[in-house]
């Protein structure tokens, strides 16, 4: 029995131009996208998936665009409202997007049973998983608590709005593990270990136009389709189609397959439960996501891609993420297309489009966080590699007194004897001599005691917990992110388009603006962190030994490099560096 198509029900949360909620189902939100603001849902791991979703299904409708031409064809209507080749398609395939289906449920496997049986068919042990496992948001089995307080073997009734969602979600983002063994359409299964959901690793960034229309064209990046990449729901039988790759990796046939990706093995019994198993490996590295950012450390080196750290925001990688050019650096595809039809007029200067940038971090496999963040995409800046560098060299600058103000503590222990190797940040050194004010500085930061020692292990611990404690850095990186959007608005007027080289120094206003926040917010935080130790006369003399303000030498700049001679071949608009 058929139930819940997701081409008509109403299921993908949206925002209207006027900023109203509402659920359409997929045709709804293609056809009415220029109508519409944003897909945004709770979680953003969600909101990733849905995007890859329905690029996935408009490669497939229009089988590319393979080139610029055919893409500003879709792009001048500024709507899917009329476009036959769309409905079509959604026509066509419409009987393989029922969530609930016996031979053809929505990006799940039919066929998949896990239990294991007696002689008589009775079933022996049930393998079942309650939905909830789906979210990785719940506690899993186990009863690890990650952000929220259920019981990880609970099985709550869900809506198919929500485990459509949820569906996604975890095909994107799922973890490793061991899969359970079992039979897909009476062939057995072996227990396998799972890789990662293509989403894991490494951050999402999609631009975001004016509306959700726009939003779509920007990231549609023209490729040339290949044959083989299909998506499952194309497929009459996933298994069957790749059953090397339940052991044997293969690599993606091209965006498609990465958008809609079968990494896990799901069918969905009811509104509790499911089988869930270990779904089609891709090889990895896999360095060619279009949504994805990839650094490296040489040329000779293999790309990885840019990951979500617990402790640094995204737009602290913003010259990897926006760097068009550099051979160490893979920006996300939709980048390059910006700044090519910027470059040939087809986006007006004028417009700003936002990066939307999602990452999930992870600590051996356990989810800790994920992050939704929006930075102002730097048209001024995109294909520039003058522009990138410096950006890089004043990000390496605020880096910089964001160590100095409260770097890790450095010692290692020889012999149950305590060496520091490195000064320590300020904060730390504050507390260092809050606890023992006997302790001599060095000139090069580094502490002893009057005997010439390194303070004992039990003196580093009791330090380094109150220098966490009073931590300046979160505050400091908090307050810097407005300044840095001012910069990546105003850091090309630095840059003198017309004479290839940068303006001189008196004349750098965005540099210069940038520098003084730094300094500035650098001993603001500090000082709020120096307050929070109270005002006993150990604390006061302590502060009386550390330097509490910044200078142009605590930044410690990167050299810049200088203009070439040509201007650049690729698309990069008009600030790129000329003879």
């Amino acid at each position: 029995m058929a139930e819940f198509n997701l081409i008509d029900e109403a299921w993908i949360p949206c925002i209207t131009l006027d900023g109203k909620s509402e659920e359409l189902g997929i045709r709804d939100v293609l056809l009415r996208a220029h109508k519409l603001r944003e897909i945004c849902d709770d979680s953003p791991l969600v909101t990733v998936a849905i995007h890859r979703l329905l690029l996935a299904i408009l490669y497939r409708a229009f089988q590319g665009p393979s080139g610029m031409s055919g893409w500003k064809k879709l792009y001048r209507p500024a709507s899917f409202e009329d476009n036959s080749e769309l409905a079509a398609y959604l026509k066509k395939w419409r009987d393989r997007f029922w969530l609930f289906h016996e031979h053809h449920p929505f990006m799940q496997v039919a066929g998949l049973d896990l239990n294991e049986y007696k002689a008589d068919g009775t079933i022996k042990k049930d393998k079942s998983d309650g939905l909830m496992r789906l979210v990785r948001e719940a506690p899993d089995k186990g009863g690890r608590v990650l952000f929220d307080h259920r019981v990880g073997t609970e099985r709550p009734v869900y809506e198919p709005k929500q485990i459509a969602r949820m569906i996604l979600s975890s095909l994107a983002y799922a973890g490793t593990g061991i899969a359970s063994g079992g039979k897909v359409n009476g062939q057995p299964i072996s227990p396998t270990p799972c890789s990662f959901a293509p989403c894991v690793d490494g951050l999402c960034l999609w631009p975001q136009g004016e509306n959700l229309f726009q939003t779509i064209l920007l990231n549609m990046v023209p490729i040339d389709l290949a044959s083989n990449d299909l998506p499952a729901w194309e497929v009459s039988c996933i298994i069957d189609s790749a059953k090397q790759s339940w052991q044997t990796p293969v690599a993606s046939a091209g965006p498609v397959q990465r958008f809609a990706a079968m990494s896990r093995f799901i069918r969905v019994l009811d509104r509790q439960s499911m089988f869930y198993t270990n779904g089609l490996k891709t090889a990895v590295p896999d360095n060619d996501d279009p949504m994805k950012a990839y650094s490296r450390s040489d040329d000779t080196a293999a790309f990885d891609a840019v990951r979500l750290r617990e402790d640094k925001a995204a737009w602290r990688d913003a010259h990897s993420l926006f760097s068009l050019a550099s051979t160490t650096r893979k920006p996300p595809a939709a980048l390059n297309h910006i700044a090519r039809i910027l470059h040939d007029g087809t986006l007006p200067r004028a417009m700003r489009p936002r990066a939307n940038v999602v990452g999930l971090a992870t600590d051996k496999g356990k989810a800790l966080l994920w992050r939704h963040e929006r930075i102002p995409v730097p048209t001024g800046i995109l294909g520039s590699d003058d522009l990138t560098e410096w950006l890089a060299a004043l990000v390496s600058g605020a880096e910089a007194v964001g160590s100095a103000l409260s770097r890790g503590l450095f010692w290692s222990a020889t012999n149950k004897k305590t060496i520091r190797t490195e000064p320590v940040g300020r904060i730390q050194l504050i507390a260092d001599l809050v606890l023992a004010p006997t302790l001599e500085v060095r000139g090069d930061g580094i502490v002893r005691t009057s005997t010439g020692r390194a303070p004992d292990d039990a003196h580093n611990a009791s330090a380094l917990s109150l220098s966490e404690n009073v931590d300046p850095r979160p505050a400091y990186w908090s307050r810097l992110e407005k300044h840095f959007f001012d910069l990546l608005e105003n850091l090309p007027k630095d840059w003198d388009a017309g004479a290839g080289e940068w303006k001189p120094d008196d004349q750098q206003a965005a540099t210069r603006a940038w520098r003084e926040a730094v300094k500035r917010e650098a001993k603001l935080a500090l000082d709020e962190s120096i307050r929070s130790l109270g005002t006993t006369a150990r604390a006061i003399a302590a502060v009386a030994r550390v330097r509490t303000t910044f200078n142009d030498d605590d930044l410690k700049p990167q050299p810049r490099k200088k203009a070439a001679s040509k201007p650049r071949a690729k698309a990069g608009g008009k600030e790129g560096r000329k003879k």
